[in-house]
């Protein structure tokens, strides 16, 4: 014991040398308890400390500054010491029995220096005890540590109205400049749903589109168990775009099949379109964008009411969307109808054909393009466009056409040249068709053959009944065709069979035309 007192007071001497490399080797070589060390320093221990100094003391001084004679720069220096060497041991042995001293004082160094770590010891596992280290965060005007503190010992609310208070500006602290960020983070994975529903106001009020994040970010689990999307549909009323977000989540990401929530998204898709293009300013991105979201979720769903939607955008110069809805109703003529003569977007018909016929059979895809060709050629023929864009149809589409039903609708003046495309795209998949159909009737015939093989095969060999052969149940012989073979090969009468009651290993066998010598 004496010899580690000798080896704590010349750590003590080397110490007040600012010799700290030999200070810190002959404190630990010496077991120092290291309160000794931080008693130095004035208001570092916790009130609540215990701690007294070792008597008779361990040095002659009372504390840092009669240390250092009030040198700032010897002052610095030695609080750097002590932070290096606090984080060091607080999670040693040394530190076993007296962490909460520890930790409370580490906090106060890096809190008065400004130092980063700070922060990186708030948000790991600490012991800094709460009303010292809070007090002296607020001193320093570490209102977001502050908050991270609370945090940590489980005092979120205080936590938030700290964050909230600094955002608003109605107190200054610069450490993150993206505090709103976290907040609206720390809230999406926040418990407490008091404290969600309390702050998503505020949130939605600094920026919609982030602030929504507190509700379509929550882990899905909880988002299942814990929350009614009824109720935050309600709340994100005053907030439209919010509401779009919202909504674009629960339809497209969660993919909840709920035909009110398709509807609602598609009926804000709408409003929000005819409200930029009734505006003075250029919002031309932004609406394209919606539209882009809006054919998309019209074409992929088949959840929304379609009469609904069809009503509200009467009247309005959204034809593609109107196509789209006919196209739901199966009503083709209407929509390639608007496609060719409202829009006059030819290719955008062809493409309708295409994705509506989609997971349908042939004849369905052939009845839509032979309705868009039916279109084209219905109409005033002298308009040049839609004869070529009824050529150009045939020309890159003969596949999908009936030839013969073709040459009956298209005009008797079209030359045979105009259409030569068409003609040689149509006879090579006939030829194609024809052999196709070849190829499968002799596949079919094979296979065929082989079953007949198979069971000419599984006939086996022919049983032979004559008039020598007896029963082996009665020594009979055999008057009727009818009998029972043995797996042995032996046979038997019917009735002799039924009355000895055979096992089920017996097979019955009827023989036609047996051999009779």
């Amino acid at each position: 014991v004496m010899y580690k007192r000798i080896l704590q007071q010349a750590g003590f001497i080397q110490f007040a040398q600012l010799q700290f490399l030999e200070a810190k080797e002959l404190f630990r070589s010496g077991q120092l308890d290291v309160r000794e060390l931080i008693s130095l320093y004035p208001f570092l221990l916790p009130t609540s400390s215990s701690f007294i100094r070792s008597h008779p003391p361990l040095h002659e001084y009372a504390d840092l500054n009669q240390l250092t004679q009030g040198d700032q720069e010897k002052m610095i220096k030695c609080k750097r010491f002590l932070m290096s060497y606090l984080n060091e041991v607080r999670s040693t042995e040394v530190a076993n029995g007296y962490k909460e001293d520890i930790d409370t004082a580490l906090l106060k160094l890096y809190a008065e220096a400004n130092h980063e770590s700070l922060l990186d010891l708030l948000v790991s596992e600490n012991f800094c005890l709460l009303t010292d280290s809070a007090a002296w965060l607020e001193k320093h005007k570490k209102y977001f540590a502050l908050g991270l503190l609370y945090h940590y010992n489980g005092q979120d609310a205080a936590a938030l109205q700290l964050w909230v208070q600094i955002v608003d500006g109605d107190i200054e602290d610069s450490t993150r400049s993206d505090l709103y960020e976290y907040v609206v983070d720390f809230l999406t994975f926040c418990s407490d749903q008091d404290l969600v529903w309390k702050y998503s106001e505020w949130v939605l009020q600094k920026n919609e589109e982030v602030g929504v994040q507190i509700f379509t970010k929550r882990p899905l689990e909880e988002q299942e168990k814990n929350i009614n999307p009824d109720d935050i549909i309600s709340c994100l009323n005053k907030y439209p775009k919010a509401r779009i977000k919202y909504l674009e989540h629960l339809v497209l990401e969660r993919k909840i099949e709920k035909e009110k929530y398709h509807t609602h998204l598609a009926a804000l898709y709408l409003e929000a379109i005819l409200q930029l293009k009734s505006g003075t300013t250029d919002n031309c991105m932004e609406t394209v964008e919606l539209l882009l979201k809006l054919r998309s979720l019209l074409q992929k769903s088949d959840l929304y009411r379609i009469h609904f939607i069809l009503d509200k955008i009467r009247g309005t110069d959204l034809h593609m969307e109107s196509a789209i809805l006919y196209g739901k109703l199966e009503e083709h003529e209407k929509a390639l109808h608007i496609l060719v003569h409202e829009l006059k977007d030819f290719g955008a018909a062809e493409e309708y054909c295409i994705w509506n016929s989609e997971n349908r059979d042939l004849q369905y895809r052939r009845r839509l393009f032979h309705m868009l060709l039916s279109v084209y050629l219905h109409a005033d023929t002298s308009d040049c466009a839609l004869v070529m864009a009824a050529v150009d149809l045939l020309n890159n589409h003969a596949a999908e056409f009936d030839a013969a039903l073709v040459l009956q609708l298209v005009p008797d003046s079209w030359s045979v040249q105009l259409l030569s495309p068409f003609l040689s795209g149509a006879m090579r998949q006939s030829i194609h068709t024809k052999r196709m159909t070849q190829v499968a009737l002799g596949l079919a015939q094979a296979e065929n053959l082989i079953y007949k093989y198979e069971k000419v095969k599984h006939r086996g060999t022919p049983i032979l009944l004559s008039d020598k052969k007896v029963c082996q149940v009665c020594q009979n012989p055999f008057c009727e065709p009818a009998f029972v073979r043995y797996p042995n090969g032996g046979m038997v009468h019917t009735h002799c069979a039924t009355s000895r009651h055979l096992n089920s290993s017996v097979t019955p066998h009827s023989s036609r035309s047996s051999s009779e010598t």
